[in-house]
């Protein structure tokens, strides 16, 4: 089973809250990855001791796109990134978005559906650490750390 690595958005996927990744793949790479297939969702790459988090299916076959065509604030996560205070090198989502916009690229989209989260669902952020999540499945908390 391929694998996709959440990162900073880890949280907002474990919360059901993000649906849509975009990456800047390769063409020959992008093109493995097809609408029904299950993704392994980790919070980093295994590579870097990364975990599963969730099993995602692909709700469509992953397409190019500029950057600055991106209406899926919600979608990618953003809207509840931005309430729980996470940041990626200091940027926070709106930065992220706003830079989509202003400098764009191209990029693939990949759209998704989660199917299942990984028990325990942990995550570290460096965003708020005093976040607390609950996840949408057990309903248990998880403090930001």
């Amino acid at each position: 089973m391929r694998i996709i690595s959440f990162a900073w958005t880890t949280p907002a996927l474990i919360a059901l809250e993000k649906t849509v990744t975009r990456r800047e793949w390769d063409d020959d790479y992008a093109k493995r990855f097809r609408r029904g297939d299950y993704v392994q969702a980790y919070d980093r790459s295994p590579r870097y001791k990364g975990k599963q988090v969730a099993t995602i299916q692909l709700t469509r076959d992953p397409y190019k796109e500029w950057s600055n065509l991106c209406s899926d604030w919600h979608e990618e996560g953003f809207e509840y990134l931005s309430k729980i205070g996470a940041k990626l090198n200091g940027r926070t989502p709106r930065d992220v978005f706003e830079d989509w916009k202003i400098n764009p690229v191209m990029l693939w989209v990949v759209r998704f559906e989660v199917v299942n989260l990984s028990e325990p669902v942990r995550f570290e952020h460096t965003g708020n650490q005093n976040a607390v999540l609950q996840c949408p499945l057990c309903f248990a908390e998880y403090k930001g750390g």
